[in-house]
């Protein structure tokens, strides 16, 4: 049975659209892949998958974007029990809080009982090969997790 993977970004200059196109590209030929921009995420709709990965900007210095507060809400009322998951994101290292919505969103998922299989993995803006070399290793690590 093919697996399915919901991909749910957020992003302002298009760098998290970006990532979340190229993670379609590299799972779309093992996995029934999904990509979902925040604002039209439904957390409840989560555990229906066999892995979830967000993907996240930074908003100012550590916040989350203003489009994602409500889907994080939700992940507090959500069980994911079983679902595995993985969260990444471009931010800017020039921001005191280098990528904290990531950490939010690890922390958040991981008190929502999903199993995270990838370390998280921020990307000071634009991806550079080293970059996507990375984001290519999460989504490696996803596939595999589906496989045990």
């Amino acid at each position: 049975m093919t697996p399915s993977i919901q991909i749910i970004y957020a992003s302002q200059s298009g760098r998290n659209q970006a990532i979340a196109g190229h993670l379609q590209a590299q799972l779309a030929s093992q996995a029934q892949t999904l990509v979902t921009e925040v604002s039209q995420a439904d957390a409840f709709d989560l555990p229906a998958n066999d892995a979830v990965i967000v993907v996240s900007y930074t908003f100012h210095d550590g916040d989350l974007p203003d489009e994602a507060q409500d889907f994080f809400a939700d992940l507090k009322e959500v069980d994911l029990a079983r679902t595995k998951f993985a969260v990444l994101g471009s931010s800017s290292k020039k921001h005191i809080h280098f990528g904290r919505a990531v950490d939010y969103l690890t922390i958040q998922l991981n008190a929502s009982n999903g199993e995270q299989v990838a370390d998280s993995v921020k990307i000071d803006q634009d991806p550079d090969d080293a970059d996507w070399a990375r984001v290519d290793q999460l989504a490696k690590r996803v596939l595999a997790s589906l496989a045990e």
